[in-house]
């Protein structure tokens, strides 16, 4: 591709690409990547709320949304609706546009599928047009990570199919751990069983989560001790990225952020890895995670090897 092509394609992109707010990319990755978000909606006590608005500091917003989970606030979260899908694809598919939406993992929620029946309907009434729903059996930045690579692959004229071809071979090597501080959040929202939950808030007992083949939080170890728990992050991430160099850490907090900064610095001084990005963790996923939480995403083994 010369750069008439890419200048070309920065203004017509081959197709759009959408995600859902439990990617947790932010207004200024959304920007620089051409990419669109849906948000999903939450209630505080009560108060519906989007999980992602352009118009809010992500990182102020963080701070109040996670001290008031502290504080006990009680927050829900609902299912993105196939009708807002067709809101959102519908004047896409008007101007000509194909898409491609890659959602949060179906094994913790029926997003993509919401996803599936709006593009189905869409379909029929626009069949010169393609609508790919893309189930990328991760979240927060494990999500977030795999929907960049998709911008970049788009912007170097890769076809629809091959940037789905892409994920669809990739994603089960996204690897995504993380530690919380307690596991209620998890257990609540039904995203771990009540033993899990047991056996991990066992008295100076601190988890360390994943998730699984199935795009499924479960429990991967304890260890003694918060530090020790940080520590096995980093020595996860050591063990199974190949080439620490050229791979980009995604690293998500529930208002964390000095421990955060402090780990990212260690994979950049001790790994040598040079593209990192810290985020304060979507308010929509972090809710059933909880405050203290830090997970890390990466492309590294297969998650399906040991």
């Amino acid at each position: 591709m010369n750069e008439k092509d890419i200048a070309s394609n920065e203004k017509h992109p081959l197709y759009e690409i959408i995600t859902d707010s439990a990617s947790n990319l932010t207004k200024d990755l959304l920007q620089a990547f051409r990419i669109h978000m849906i948000s999903y909606i939450s209630t505080m006590n009560g108060r519906e709320f989007l999980c992602y608005s352009p118009r809010r500091d992500d990182a102020v917003t963080g701070r109040h949304f996670y001290d008031a989970l502290r504080k006990g606030a009680n927050i829900e979260t609902s299912l993105i609706s196939p009708s807002r899908f067709t809101e959102l694809f519908e004047p896409f598919l008007r101007k000509g546009r194909d898409i491609l939406f890659t959602g949060m993992s179906g094994g913790l929620t029926g997003t993509v599928q919401s996803a599936r029946l709006a593009a189905e309907d869409l379909m029929e009434q626009y069949p010169n047009r393609r609508i790919i729903c893309v189930d990328s059996l991760a979240a927060s930045l494990g999500e977030g990570l795999l929907v960049l690579q998709l911008s970049r692959l788009r912007d170097e004229g890769c076809t629809l199919e091959e940037a789905v071809s892409w994920i669809e071979n990739n994603k089960m090597r996204m690897n995504q751990y993380f530690t919380v501080d307690n596991l209620k959040h998890l257990k609540k929202g039904g995203r771990i069983s009540s033993a899990e939950a047991v056996i991990g808030n066992l008295l100076s007992i601190k988890p360390v989560l994943k998730g699984n083949e199935e795009g499924r939080i479960v429990l991967h170890n304890k260890v003694h001790s918060r530090r020790r728990a940080l520590d096995y992050l980093f020595n996860i991430a050591k063990d199974r990225i190949a080439e620490p160099s050229s791979t980009i850490i995604g690293i998500a907090h529930c208002d964390a952020p000095e421990e955060s900064e402090a780990l990212a610095e260690r994979f950049r001084q001790d790994l040598g890895v040079q593209d990192i990005i810290v985020r304060y963790y979507d308010l929509c996923t972090g809710s059933h995670v909880g405050p203290g939480t830090i997970a890390i995403f990466f492309l590294g083994k297969n998650r399906m090897e040991a």
